[in-house]
């Protein structure tokens, strides 16, 4: 590969780093933009590949007839088709001549397809699609061309694997936290660095107060309920839980039975990220 490319390469990447992405649509898109600047190409598109139907939908499109094609889905066919089935790359110079050639997308926008770069953006066995540059500006598409593409959507299919990871497990707290905050009994959860990382509204009524001891030090809830902070406090110094416990609190000057059981809190890794308390008023029970 030319020197030059592992040039643009770096600065692809810290390009890159640089921007805030907040969907894969958005990392794509920046993919296409990208790669065509680069290699100094008339129009670029991601085609997201569903595999289990065989079929590729256009996502994101730059260059004369973007708009005219934004949205189009089709079953395998032509040389993305192609791509897409062999998970091989591809360089059409003389597209014409190639048997793998479609001119359907021709024919509906009067563009004229010339050659074409086409690479397959693979992760971890996983197809995302097919990223397909067309029409070089000076010559044609050299190997070194589809190198530095492939190079590209590597690294791209790599953000775009995290990505969908944080967003996965970002879900899967906000669940948790849903589930937590509709509990019938109070919760408290603090973390490692002793911070109250949750405090359900169940918990607020018992203890009648509001939100003010969310995102706080567990300490700051002393005075409100020593024992409480005790108890979390148990957890995360050695690790050990009860079940089943009882305590008595002075709340705005009533005092309550509290029924509870003490928990600890892990990371998908199984380990221990936090404690928390489960409870009840058992008051009149």
């Amino acid at each position: 590969m030319k020197e030059k490319y592992f040039e643009q390469i770096h600065i692809f990447v810290s390009g890159f780093k640089r921007e805030k992405f907040e969907t894969p649509d958005e990392i794509w898109d920046f993919l296409i933009r990208k790669a065509s600047s680069i290699i100094g190409c008339h129009a670029a598109t991601f085609f997201e590949a569903d595999e289990a139907k065989k079929n590729l939908s256009i996502k994101k499109s730059i260059g004369p007839v973007a708009k005219d094609i934004s949205r189009i889905s089709f079953g395998y066919q032509g040389i993305v088709g192609w791509c897409a089935e062999t998970r091989e790359p591809i360089i059409a110079n003389e597209v014409e001549k190639d048997p793998r050639f479609s001119k359907n997308v021709d024919y509906g926008t009067g563009f004229k397809t010339k050659s074409i770069i086409a690479v397959p953006c693979v992760y971890k066995d996983r197809l995302y699609g097919i990223v397909e540059l067309i029409n070089p500006v000076v010559g044609a598409f050299t190997e070194d061309d589809l190198k530095l593409v492939g190079t590209l959507c590597l690294i791209i299919c790599q953000a775009v694997a995290i990505k969908e990871l944080e967003s996965a497990l970002k879900q899967m707290s906000l669940k948790g936290e849903n589930t937590i905050n509709n509990l019938s009994g109070g919760f408290i959860g603090v973390d490692l660095d002793l911070k109250i990382t949750f405090f359900n509204p169940k918990a607020r009524e018992i203890f009648e107060v509001g939100e003010e001891y969310l995102n706080k030090g567990i300490i700051d809830f002393y005075k409100a309920c020593p024992d409480a902070v005790n108890i979390i406090g148990e957890v995360l110094k050695n690790g050990k839980t009860v079940r089943r416990q009882e305590f008595k609190c002075v709340v705005n000057g009533k005092t309550k039975t509290i029924g509870y059981s003490s928990i600890t809190m892990k990371g998908v890794d199984g380990n221990m990220i936090g404690a928390g308390m489960i409870f009840q008023d058992i008051t009149n029970v």
